[in-house]
């Protein structure tokens, strides 16, 4: 059932130091929105961290390099080696590739916070490039996902008709 009596609605209070609006302005495709100083913040604060997570990928591609390159000498002795070296050139390969989106993503956000009149431009391009990036990620962590269900299975099958047991 409802109050009898009515309730006043509460007083509104203003905030202290309401944050500017917005601006909007006019180029030759159109008006685009322009972030403020307290999203550029937050825009520059993506971007740095982009660019620290950066180093240690070009730092990591360039390791699988170097231990592909020499494996690679290896492979006239042993030529198993063949599949170490592939295995670590296709890694580093995959390294400088998330670092490049990174280093792209991370320009377009810094263009973002330090240009007028094309922030959403900027924007699309940096999602765009960040969209790569969790797209290659993606595809790395569903076939990690596979492998280690075949695994499973694999070990599964093991157990269930003893092949792990010790022959007497």
């Amino acid at each position: 059932m409802s109050d009898p009596t009515p309730t006043a609605p509460a007083p509104v209070t203003a905030e202290p130091n309401p944050p500017a609006p917005p601006a909007v302005t006019s180029t030759e495709s159109g008006s685009q929105y322009e972030f403020n100083e307290s999203q550029n913040q937050i825009i520059n604060e993506l971007a740095f961290a982009m660019m620290w997570v950066r180093f240690p990928l070009l730092v990591a591609g360039l390791f699988q390099a170097i231990i592909a390159t020499g494996l690679a000498f290896r492979v006239s002795r042993d030529g198993a080696h063949i599949v170490g070296v592939l295995g670590h050139a296709m890694s580093a390969v995959i390294c400088f590739m998330l670092s490049s989106w990174l280093l792209r993503a991370a320009s377009e956000f810094t263009k973002v916070t330090t240009t007028s009149g094309r922030d959403i431009t900027h924007m699309m391009r940096a999602l765009k490039s960040l969209g790569a990036w969790f797209d290659l990620l993606a595809f790395f962590v569903k076939l990690y996902l596979a492998l280690l269900g075949i695994l499973i299975v694999l070990l599964l099958f093991g157990l269930m008709f003893g092949v792990f047991r010790e022959s007497v």
